[in-house]
């Protein structure tokens, strides 16, 4: 009997989040300004340089925006049961930091990009079902702070049958 890949989870929990992501209009504006006038294929390429799966950010980023670097981890798997960790940077560069507002949001850019990726993936009920056995929690909040970028590191953590 062949068993589970749960190997497997951290691509699929990678696609999940990026298509809950680029569903999230305010998300968009943030990380991309004024959309109008752009093609969906546009908007999907400028998206995709702005939201990564994956972690590295030194070196990476040459503009002056804000970004969401994810990637997911298993660290617990048991026979039954795994937990999946999503971890989650969202940056904004610090020369752009103060200059954003939204109505329904506090604090500064990198904390409404926060606010607004809590909203889609933690706060919307299909979004979370899609997920797991179980409610994804927020596990961790840490500042992060660089040369050039501030933002937060979040970790979600999610049960899931293995």
């Amino acid at each position: 009997m062949r068993k589970e890949r749960s190997i497997a989870d951290i691509g699929i929990f990678k696609e999940k989040i990026h298509t809950a992501l680029y569903k999230n209009n305010d998300i968009k504006e943030v990380l991309l300004g004024d959309l109008t006038g752009k093609s969906n294929s546009e908007i999907m390429k400028e998206f995709k340089d702005h939201v990564k799966s994956h972690l590295f950010i030194d070196d990476t980023i040459e503009e002056t925006a804000s970004f969401i670097f994810y990637d997911i981890a298993l660290p617990f798997v048991h026979p039954q049961i795994k937990t999946c960790q999503i971890t989650m940077y969202i940056i904004t560069h610090r020369d752009i930091l103060e200059n954003y507002s939204k109505e329904g949001y506090h604090g500064n850019r990198a904390d409404i990009l926060a606010q607004m990726v809590e909203d889609t993936l933690l706060n919307d009920e299909e979004v979370t079902r899609s997920f797991g056995i179980g409610p994804m929690e927020i596990y961790s909040l840490y500042p992060y702070n660089s040369r050039r970028f501030y933002g937060v590191q979040v970790v979600i953590e999610v049960p899931n049958f293995r």
